[in-house]
């Protein structure tokens, strides 16, 4: 299977599993849910009150149906309450009653005659109670439905559907630019380090890391010249990662007088990388300036390997330094390695370079 075609076999199963689960998710978004629905015996007072407390539902839409049994005294009525827990706790120690209350969302009174249904709309993470409250002198049989829906319900649609939409999108323009893509060539992507476009440039970069041949070397040195700070950095990076490749180290010198003009230092470390990859001699004391200083470990890193690559006895004194001091295991086994290969060189032993030292 090509990489293409892997890459749209996971978007499609994406695509898929986001249509099947979206729904699931969002059920109690879209659709609502039913708290309470059925009838209910209230009987008369406050401490025998049919009460629902929410907890944590902010921004639910809560819907109330109210309507009395045909056997109940037409004169009867229900109180309806939507108030504060801590408010209800007073009611049921009468400290308060429905004329003193403060803290309520809704408080109305249902009439036999007439069926009511309320909306009310909770915009806060507060602990809310709906009290049925019956004052009448007897108890009775009332029919009680209340449920929530979310009042962004429509987000939970627009959501799945975009990401789908999205998905299909991304594969349909992945498969349809493909074709252009592997179409770079050498001269296209020299071009492209130049571009405007951040990720062409660095596209082309690493397409030329993989396929520049030594032609492009040239070319690459003098576009260290640039006025273009991203430009002389991508320049760098790829005319080190081509050397590396081909095996050539002859523009080392050049590397070298471009980093001595060079005042961006992102551009210098970008050349100091580039020298990591040719690794020639020339380089030891800009390699020993930058692994002693508070550099990023992993430009650090690649010059410990340059150095053993160069495994020059020059550079001994520096590698010890790094192994004694303050520094990362990564770097010490880096540079305990560059010691090995130096050590085998000089036919003596890491402990005698390291006491020479």
């Amino acid at each position: 299977m090509s990489k293409v075609t892997e890459r749209m076999t996971k978007i499609g199963l994406l695509a898929i599993l986001m249509i099947i689960i979206a729904p699931v998710i969002s059920s109690s978004f879209v659709s609502g849910l039913v708290d309470f629905d059925g009838p209910r015996t209230i009987d008369p007072g406050y401490t025998d009150a049919f009460t629902y407390t929410v907890d944590t539902f902010k921004n639910y839409r809560f819907t109330v149906d109210i309507s009395f049994n045909e056997t109940v005294n037409p004169s009867y009525t229900l109180n309806i309450l939507f108030t504060t827990r801590a408010e209800w706790d007073e009611m049921l120690a009468g400290t308060k009653t429905l004329h003193n209350m403060t803290e309520f969302k809704y408080n109305t009174t249902v009439y036999h005659a007439q069926p009511l249904q309320i909306d009310v709309v909770i915009d806060d993470w507060g602990e809310w109670t709906f009290v049925f409250l019956n004052l009448n002198d007897a108890e009775f049989l009332t029919q009680i439905r209340l449920a929530r829906q979310h009042i962004l319900w429509w987000f939970w649609i627009v959501i799945p559907v975009v990401v789908v939409i999205g998905l299909v999108a991304y594969g349909v323009v992945e498969n349809v630019t493909k074709y252009e893509r592997a179409r770079m060539d050498l001269e296209k992507a020299m071009k492209k380090l130049s571009s405007r476009s951040e990720g062409e440039r660095k596209r082309a970069a690493y397409w030329l890391v993989s396929n520049g041949t030594k032609e492009e070397l040239a070319n690459l040195s003098q576009m260290l010249d640039d006025s273009k700070s991203e430009i002389r950095e991508n320049a760098a990076f790829v005319l080190g990662g081509i050397s590396k490749r081909i095996g050539d180290k002859s523009y080392a010198n050049s590397l070298l007088k471009k980093y001595e003009i060079e005042e961006d230092e992102e551009v210098k470390e970008a050349i100091v990388s580039a020298l990591c990859d040719v690794a020639s001699t020339s380089s030891i004391d800009i390699f020993k300036k930058y692994i002693l200083s508070d550099h990023n470990e992993n430009l650090k890193f690649r010059i410990a390997e340059a150095l053993e690559e160069i495994a020059s006895r020059k550079t001994v004194p520096v590698l010890v330094e790094v192994i004694e001091g303050d520094n990362t295991d990564t770097l010490k086994i880096a540079c305990k390695r560059a010691l090995e290969v130096i050590a085998k060189k000089e036919g003596t032993t890491v402990e005698s370079l390291m006491k020479k030292s």
